[in-house]
């Protein structure tokens, strides 16, 4: 059976569902049998804003920062895997051996908020061992965007 997903809200314990004439046509193709529903908290994949940010301001500042502090890292996505091994990974157990893996998670695959912790981890790394600021993100870019 395909997967069957509907974004909605919840106000004052009821649910009120976006486009639910698609997902109750989808319902109607499902077949018969018992299912499991789940109710989650819903959030964005990351930007591109976000990922802007990223990667023209954390990134290169702390690249610079990084090299300043004797590391010699050459290019933007060396500083980039450099962080993803230490703010960005998942454990992976082999059950036969016991044996735990860490791997980097993709940041295609980040939400809003994991992109927003990792910037958050990494300029807060890089300020207080690096002696760095890393500015915040411009909450005007709208207003520039247009001029």
């Amino acid at each position: 059976m395909k997967k069957i997903t509907a974004i909605g809200i919840i106000k004052e314990g009821k649910l009120a569902i976006n486009s639910r004439k698609v997902f109750a046509d989808d319902l109607t193709k499902a077949p018969n049998g018992k299912v499991k529903i789940t109710v989650e908290k819903y959030y964005r994949k990351a930007s591109i804003l976000q990922f802007g940010y990223l990667y023209g301001v954390i990134l290169p500042l702390s690249w610079i920062a990084l090299n300043d502090a004797g590391y010699e890292f050459t290019n933007v996505d060396q500083v980039d895997q450099f962080w993803k091994s230490m703010f960005a990974t998942k454990e992976i157990l082999n059950r036969e051996t016991g044996e735990v893996m860490t791997l980097p998670l993709s940041k295609s695959e980040f939400k809003t908020i994991d992109e927003m912790v990792y910037s958050d981890k990494i300029r807060e790394y890089v300020a207080e061992y690096l002696n760095t600021v890393i500015p915040d993100p411009d909450i005007n870019y709208k207003q520039k965007r247009n001029v």
